[in-house]
Parts: C-alpha cells; sequence; structure tokens
C-alpha cells in the first residue's frame, strides 16, 4: 500500500463522517450525499498527490464543497428541464412548513452558489460546518482577520442578493402606498 493510500484511509477514518455531513447539509439529499462521497473518494485517490498536498483535510473539504455545487447546478439545469420540485429534508414539520424551509434553503444555496469560489468555501465552513477562523484561514493560507473580511463581505452580498425577495419598504415606498 502506498503512502497516498494510506494518507487516504486515515482521511477517511478522521474526517469521513463530517465529509459526508458537509455534502448532506450541501445537497440535502442522503442519498446524493453518499453518491457524492464515493465520488469524492475516487477524485482523491486519483489525485495522485501525496507529496503534493500539504492538506489533505482541506483538499477533501474543498473538493467536497465543489462536488455538492456541481451536482446542485446539474440538478437546477435538470429541473428546469424537467419541472421537478425536490424533497425537502425535515422531520415533525408540516407539509407548508417543509415547503417554506425547502425553499428558504434553496433559495440560500442558490444565491452562496453566486458567490466566489474562496468566498463560498470560506462560508460553508464557516456557517455549516462551524469552524473557527483561524481554522478556516490555516486551510485557506489567508489570515484569519481576511477570512472574518471575506465571510463579512460574503454575507453582505448574501443579503443583497436574498434582501430583494425580503427587503424592508423604505420611507418613500411607505409614503407611495399610503397615498394610493
Amino acid at each position: 500500500m502506498s503512502s497516498g493510500d494510506k494518507e487516504l484511509l486515515e482521511l477517511l477514518d478522521k474526517s469521513g463522517a463530517e465529509l459526508y455531513a458537509l455534502l448532506t447539509r450541501l445537497t440535502l439529499r442522503e442519498d446524493v450525499a453518499e453518491e457524492l462521497m464515493q465520488e469524492l473518494f475516487i477524485k482523491l485517490s486519483n489525485s495522485g498527490g501525496a507529496g503534493k498536498i500539504a492538506n489533505w483535510h482541506a483538499y477533501a473539504r474543498r473538493a467536497a464543497i465543489n462536488l455538492a455545487f456541481d451536482w446542485r447546478r446539474g440538478r437546477k439545469r435538470a429541473a428546469l428541464r424537467l419541472g421537478q420540485i425536490n424533497e425537502p429534508i425535515a422531520a415533525d414539520i408540516s407539509p407548508l412548513g417543509k415547503l417554506i424551509h425547502s425553499e428558504e434553503m434553496q433559495e440560500t444555496l442558490n444565491a452562496i452558489e453566486r458567490l466566489k469560489k474562496t468566498a463560498r468555501e470560506a462560508l460553508v465552513m464557516r456557517y455549516i460546518q462551524q469552524e473557527s477562523y483561524d481554522d478556516i484561514a490555516e486551510q485557506m493560507g489567508k489570515t484569519s482577520h481576511q477570512v472574518r473580511a471575506m465571510c463579512s463581505r460574503s454575507i453582505g452580498r448574501l443579503r443583497n442578493m436574498l434582501g430583494s425577495n425580503h427587503r424592508q419598504l423604505t420611507t418613500k415606498e411607505i409614503k407611495n402606498v399610503h397615498n394610493k
């Protein structure tokens, strides 16, 4: 067994459950997460980067994030062609609550997908995986202040993207409503 295979097995032992949970959160489907998990480890085993990859955990996480968002993009195109409705993952919630939650999650993930790759990775690590700024900075080769600023700007961009649907009325708009 090569050193790359040993590193990959160690990664699977240490981070397999975490990577699977990440894929499940990003795809909102366990069956898809299982398939993407297999794709991830095939990709990692074929990378041949035993000496090239300094941090296998960070590399695997970035690859998992990219696989999940690639799947989402492909799914979106297929849904547009077929007019499919995705099943939400939720327990003990009313059908209306499930639908609302699913739509909100889809809208949020679609907005995250439109961010730049590094900003998307930082947001996923910080807010979905709940990692510290220091850990993210180490994995991305940046300072914690740079990561914090990137996350802050990205949250602002998400608010702008999502705010068009949920924004507050301005004073001028309120006056116009009262005048009608």
